[in-house]
């Protein structure tokens, strides 16, 4: 059955050049709101830290980035520290397919909820989104509302 529907969900081919997000993208927010650069990594960082540890990234991405994982895994670095790794950058290449299908549909700025449901659990709005901190305790709030999401579209 979860075989069958997954081909009924419209299924793209994995865009090696999509970028979900770039943090270069929030650098005038950051600035006007007088916060450290840093902070916009965090709000796409915990998602890409969900993401790694959920095992949905490419063979490409784990290739590429070794034993850093594990070191995420483990909690030896903040959630949002592979993320920066990347030049704080999301593309479609960095994610399995079934990652990069989840993310069109959860993570579209647009369409999908990842940021309502980040407002929602850090009681932020707008530009204040940029001022959750890149820890494992928030890490860990945000958790289970994309575990919810992930299996309510992989069903």
């Amino acid at each position: 059955m979860r075989l069958f529907n997954i081909f009924i969900k419209k299924i793209k081919p994995v865009d090696n050049k999509h970028v979900f997000d770039k943090a270069k993208y929030h650098d005038n927010s950051i600035k006007q709101l007088g916060l450290d650069e840093q902070q916009s990594f965090v709000h796409t960082g915990l998602f890409f830290a969900w993401l790694v540890n959920s095992g949905l990234m490419s063979e490409f991405f784990i290739q590429e980035t070794g034993h850093e994982i594990e070191k995420l895994r483990m909690r030896k670095i903040a959630p949002s520290t592979l993320y920066m790794n990347w030049d704080g950058v999301l593309l479609g290449e960095m994610l399995s397919d079934q990652g990069f299908q989840f993310a069109l549909t959860y993570f579209d700025f647009d369409k999908g909820t990842y940021m309502a449901d980040y407002e929602n659990i850090f009681n932020v709005t707008g530009d204040q989104v940029f001022t959750v901190k890149d820890t494992w305790e928030n890490y860990d709030k945000i958790k289970p509302v994309i575990d919810a999401a992930y299996e309510k579209w992989s069903k």
